[in-house]
């Protein structure tokens, strides 16, 4: 067990997205989300007493470890925590049930919004960027402009609850018949359609403005926010704008197809109140770079828009701009009021849980599977010869992704030459038909495939960009009805064997990218563990082979392909 080094805590703890990272030294040395432990999308309710549990596992210490914990919200100012108990021993026996004898280390409450510009800033490795926050709603703001400075963030403006960006979105996608958590749905969906008719959203040189009819003016204030939504009469206010588009009133079973336009209009009214942001962001700032957090930071469509504007040299998203992103930005807020932090890149999304070959083995003997274990080269070689061959393998390899986007380390993984692929993938998943999926691509070559920029943020998936027209043809399954993409930037140093396997892939088809969508099936959370993974193959026929640590899996023998020379 391990006793050495200053480990501090960073926790969302709220109404959804709960979430543990750990800080050694001031480093990150894992993050861990309740939803893929405790398996409820989102950890509705839930606070992050699972993935704490495992974050200390995996790092080998215990509770009594820790010299510091940090929350990513005051909830003090909440109706939350007004309603709850604060008490360290309140905190203790919810966080840490089992342990009756510890005494909960020195508790850091750090604003929420200065807990996201903190998970973006100081890993962008930007000492000068203007930062930019949007989500739903903050303890009492849900939109944020601030400068980072010398390893200092300094808060510029803020925006009310009443004119949130992510609970206006977030409406508009339950008015689609997506549900309250249909965002990525929306701005699929807008794609098929155009932009028009009576949104009240309007970007503005300084900003954006949000105008509801007959909202009060505190509607969507800190008092009698209920779970992810927002008070009734800001949810009224909302509905009575909607309904002046077309087709004027919520969607009730017909076909999604019909709001198509209505997701346009709203996308682009985003995008323009984004761009707003972004403007008055430069001006007060004068930093050419900017970073991005939120829950609104994950419209990857918009992220493109912003990259296309020319308005920074560089545009950094974190792999969790939402709020599983807190955890990381509170302890990054106490380590360095504590002396013990220095900034380091965050290039990579690999720091969650990880599936080592014990573990690996233990699961397909217990399924009754059969497997081979190969060495990398072999393994690599074997998985990019299957996809083009046409089969559609699951890959589950090392430590696990934070955030919402599946990089290489749990992914359904298939040839984006045959548009057939894109049907197969949304049967096997249960998702709607005309829901895109996104390719994989080698880095030294994704500008053969994408014509305009997609920067750091295609590192984690989060800028959508347009697919050049020579290449619509040879990547049919990737490329969505507007010609664009989200493309994955996969770089040989922080996924070795991904990368391996798309280049063989490429060495056999001559297209340097595969197509790449999250291990899970319908309404559950990405697969996590080993276990979890051969559960989601022997549940899901139509994917063919199990990439599984350092083996192959297969149902039945006669299924194992031939091992392929590295």
């Amino acid at each position: 067990m391990r006793t050495d080094g200053r480990y501090t805590l960073g926790l969302n703890i709220n109404l959804h997205d709960a979430s543990a990272a750990l800080l050694r030294d001031g480093r990150l040395v894992r993050l861990v989300e309740q939803e893929k432990v405790s398996r409820r999308k989102h950890a509705l309710g839930q606070p992050p007493t699972d993935a704490i549990r495992e974050l200390l596992a995996a790092e080998g210490i215990t509770a009594a470890s820790l010299e510091a914990v940090a929350v990513g919200w005051d909830l003090r100012r909440t109706p939350l925590g007004r309603s709850r108990r604060l008490t360290p021993e309140a905190l203790r026996k919810t966080l840490f049930p089992h342990d009756d004898d510890l005494t909960l280390p020195p508790l850091t409450w750090v604003p929420h919004h200065l807990a996201h510009a903190a998970s973006a800033y100081y890993p962008s490795g930007e000492s000068d960027a203007a930062i930019i926050v949007i989500d739903g709603a903050g303890e009492s703001q849900c939109s944020t402009i601030a400068h980072g400075r010398d390893g200092r963030i300094e808060i510029l403006r803020e925006w009310p609850i009443s004119q949130s960006l992510g609970f206006f979105y977030a409406a508009a996608s339950k008015w689609a018949g997506l549900g309250e958590w249909g965002a990525g749905k929306l701005m699929g969906l807008a794609a098929y359609g155009r932009a028009g008719g009576e949104i009240p959203l309007h970007g503005r040189p300084d900003g954006y403005e949000l105008l509801l009819p007959d909202a009060p003016p505190e509607a969507g204030s800190s008092s009698g926010i209920p779970r992810m939504g927002f008070p009734a009469a800001y949810d009224q206010a909302v509905r009575r704008a909607f309904g002046c588009h077309y087709p004027y009133a919520s969607r009730a079973g017909e076909d999604a197809i019909a709001y198509a336009d209505f997701a346009a209009s709203v996308q682009s009214a985003l995008e323009d109140a984004v761009l707003g942001l972004a403007t008055y962001a430069r001006e007060r700032t004068g930093a050419s770079a900017l970073v991005l957090a939120g829950g609104v930071g994950m419209n990857c469509s918009m992220v493109g828009r912003l990259l296309r504007s020319g308005l920074y040299d560089r545009i950094y998203v974190p792999p969790v701009p939402t709020d599983v992103g807190v955890s990381l930005g509170a302890a990054i807020v106490e380590a360095r009021d504590a002396g013990v932090f220095t900034p380091e890149p965050i290039d990579h999304a690999y720091w969650s849980l990880g599936i080592s070959a014990a573990q690996a083995g233990a699961a397909v003997t217990e399924a009754g599977l059969v497997s081979l274990a190969l060495d990398e080269a072999r393994l690599a070689a074997l998985a990019g010869d299957a996809v083009a061959d046409g089969r559609v393998i699951a890959w589950a390899r090392g430590n696990g992704e934070i955030g919402q986007r599946a990089l290489g380390a749990r992914s359904l993984v298939a040839d984006p030459r045959d548009r057939r692929t894109l049907e197969r993938l949304n049967v096997i998943k249960g998702r709607e038909m005309w829901r895109p999926v996104a390719p994989s691509v080698l880095h030294e070559h994704i500008g053969e495939l994408i014509a305009t920029p997609t920067g750091s943020p295609a590192s984690f998936m989060l800028a959508a960009g347009a697919v050049r027209p020579a290449m619509r043809q040879v990547i049919p399954a990737v490329t969505h009805v507007d010609g664009s993409a989200r493309p994955q930037d996969v770089d040989r140093a922080t996924n070795p064997g991904y990368w391996s396997m798309i280049d063989r892939f490429r060495q056999r088809t001559g297209v340097p990218a595969v197509v790449n969508t999250s291990l899970n099936l319908a309404g559950e959370p990405i697969v996590n563990t080993a276990a979890e993974a051969v559960d989601t193959f022997l549940r899901a026929k139509d994917i063919d082979l199990l990439i599984l640590a350092d083996r192959v899996v297969a149902r039945a023998p006669s299924e194992l392909p031939e091992p392929a020379e590295g």
